[in-house]
């Protein structure tokens, strides 16, 4: 007579163990998820997080525990991606999840690599090259598949990374005189911008929809070029430009000292400043250290440490772009008249209301985002 066979009970699964970000993620699927199979499967994730059982879970949500166990078994294996619905309707899926998943990983792979005598994909290539590793597709369907997975054909970006041996201590000199005015002395940060040349410069402006703002197509340079010497007070928020024929030592030099003569000889300048061999001449460096003028260099490679680049950005975009000047005198004037305004108190008043603004905003953000994952 054979034992009587006993059922076992199937061992208990949990969710790994997640990640602040991860918590607070699934708080958000399971709240705020278009999809209700999303919020679902999110909610009996956090449940299990919470060290409840399977059938404790399925109870809870009315469902089957064998349902419970694979989305717990799901997520542990594939993550946030098994939370995504697979609707399904009609025939069998003929391309399978592997068979995507291998889409994917070929798509993202130079072709050269593979063998394949190219620098990129097409979809019309990928599309071939799949088929004769088994995997039929279309490259219609292929574009389809390759969105949903957050694939798409973009340009190539390039990289570098700073040389420079002392980039720690250079960059947290420059942020530490941002942080807070020295005593006795003041922040300018330096920079030059250009060249810049008298011709149309497309732009944006409101205008009718298809009856766009117009430029004339065809001029001749016949007045050379200009480049663009600014100095910010980085605490005052103070800015002065000025256009010069050419760069320089000797025009850089002609400027230092005119930003000299706007502070008294008590007062210590701090000029942030870039590499530029031009803004390092002898010449400067002795003016500078017989009128306390401190040079502060900026790493290499680490220009946007400079704090009047994004001022420059303002400059390009609300004065020399959308624009047609005739002449350095009417571009001379556009230019003062803009710094003029952007000088006046009730500007510099309005621009810090409006960071102060979004400084609580992202304060309260932020505050937002840890009660959620409280």
């Amino acid at each position: 007579m054979r034992p009587k066979e006993v059922p076992m009970r199937p061992p208990e699964v949990f969710v790994r163990e997640l990640a602040p970000h991860e918590g607070q993620r699934l708080k958000r699927l399971s709240k705020r998820s278009k999809v209700a199979s999303t919020r679902q499967r999110a909610s009996i994730l956090l449940a299990s997080a919470t060290l409840m059982s399977a059938p404790q879970i399925a109870r809870m949500w009315m469902t089957d525990e064998s349902h419970v166990r694979k989305v717990i078994h799901d997520f542990n294996e594939h993550g946030f991606e098994s939370l995504r619905p697979r609707f399904r309707g009609g025939r069998p899926r003929r391309i399978s999840t592997d068979d995507e998943q291998r889409i994917v990983a070929v798509a993202g792979a130079r072709p050269d690599t593979l063998g394949v005598p190219y620098t990129r994909w097409s979809l019309a290539k990928l599309s071939r090259y799949l088929n004769g590793q088994g995997i039929v597709v279309s490259p219609a369907h292929l574009g389809r598949i390759l969105a949903r997975n957050g694939i798409s054909l973009q340009r190539t970006r390039s990289w570098k990374q700073s040389p420079d041996p002392d980039y720690a201590a250079k960059a947290a000199r420059v942020l530490s005189l941002y942080r807070e005015r020295p005593k006795n002395g003041v922040v300018i940060s330096f920079d030059e911008k250009g060249p810049e040349s008298l011709c149309p410069k497309h732009g944006r402006g409101w205008a009718r929809r298809g009856r766009p703002q117009r430029h004339r197509a065809t001029y001749t340079r016949q007045q050379g070029i200009r480049y663009l010497v600014g100095a910010l007070d980085v605490h005052a928020d103070y800015l002065r430009i000025r256009a010069r024929p050419r760069r320089n030592g000797a025009s850089t030099l002609t400027f230092i000292k005119a930003i000299r003569l706007a502070y008294p000889k008590r007062i210590r300048i701090h000029w942030i400043q870039d590499g530029l061999s031009s803004h390092w001449t002898p010449a400067i460096r002795a003016y500078a250290a017989a009128n306390n003028i401190e040079l502060v260099p900026t790493p290499t490679y680490a220009s946007y440490l400079n704090r009047i680049e994004s001022t420059f950005g303002a400059i390009d975009e609300f004065v020399c772009k959308n624009a047609d000047y005739l002449d350095w005198d009417a571009f001379g004037y556009a230019l003062a008249d803009h710094v003029r305004h952007r000088n006046s108190p009730a500007e510099r008043a309005r621009r810090k209301i409006e960071a102060e603004t979004r400084r609580q905003r992202r304060a309260a953000k932020t505050a937002a985002r840890l009660k959620l994952a409280a």
